[in-house]
């Protein structure tokens, strides 16, 4: 692991985990809270929501493995991931973390939480996935689409637009497969962290059905909606979102 740069939104490090550079950023003080992006995006989709999230709580931003600033795997393959998060963790020597997952990286926050349950402290999912789609290729990038233009979605940030733009195709392509393919039913039923569930109301990409759907795979967490919001709540209505996640993350 080594020191890459310092900017206004926090220290930038890479770190190598199994022969995989990952790159990531951390801001503030408190306890540790992951944050976990969702399909082609980077840790810069949080940006809007870093002023009061690092207020109480010390923030790692991950770029996943093919993403943002980290280095592409010959072959990405969902459940791999997970356990190169759970490896990150272990070198970071940090106590029990918060775990904040959106889209296709609540899925893979669902599948850190069933591996590694004595690292993960308390589980946000954000829109996510991780039941089965029950659709085709077409019609979710038909929804995709609608999604990136929909009221009441935010504007990304200039950063995360700057990733999002990078030329990396074939980990879009084996990425949009896996997520197609995915479900993690089994890890949801071994799940007992305390979790909270935050679902844009008017989320066309990933319909409130689904978030309805994983409360009930998830009868002990709290299920929180966001009116007017879309599949991104954090850029729609981070201060908003922030609160709803900075109580959770208090309660004993």
């Amino acid at each position: 692991m080594f020191f890459t740069e310092k900017k206004s939104s926090g220290a930038a490090y890479n770190a190598v985990v199994s022969g995989q550079r990952l790159y990531y950023r951390v801001t503030g003080q408190g306890s540790p809270l992951v944050l976990i992006h969702g399909y082609g995006t980077s840790g810069h989709i949080w940006q809007r929501v870093l002023p009061y999230l690092r207020q109480t709580n010390e923030v790692f931003m991950l770029d996943l493995p093919g993403y943002g600033q980290s280095a592409a795997p010959r072959s990405w393959q969902l459940r791999t991931v997970a356990p190169l998060i759970e490896e990150w963790l272990r070198t970071l020597q940090l106590p029990p973390v918060a775990v904040m997952g959106h889209s296709m990286g609540g899925a893979i926050s669902i599948h850190l939480a069933a591996i590694a349950p004595m690292m993960v402290r308390r589980l946000v999912l954000v829109n996510a996935a991780g039941l089965p789609l029950q659709t085709s290729m077409p019609a979710l990038a038909l929804r995709a689409a609608y999604s990136a233009i929909q009221p009441g979605n935010g504007r990304y940030p200039l950063m995360a637009v700057r990733d999002m733009l990078q030329p990396r195709f074939r980990v879009l392509w084996q990425t949009s497969q896996e997520m197609l393919r995915s479900d993690l039913r089994a890890e949801l039923a071994a799940i007992t962290t305390p979790t909270l569930i935050i679902w844009g109301e008017r989320d066309a990409l990933l319909p409130i059905t689904l978030g309805h759907a994983l409360s009930k795979a998830l009868p002990h967490a709290t299920f929180v909606t966001i009116a007017g919001s879309g599949h991104r709540p954090m850029l729609a209505q981070p201060e908003h979102f922030s609160r709803t996640v900075q109580e959770f993350l208090q309660q004993e």
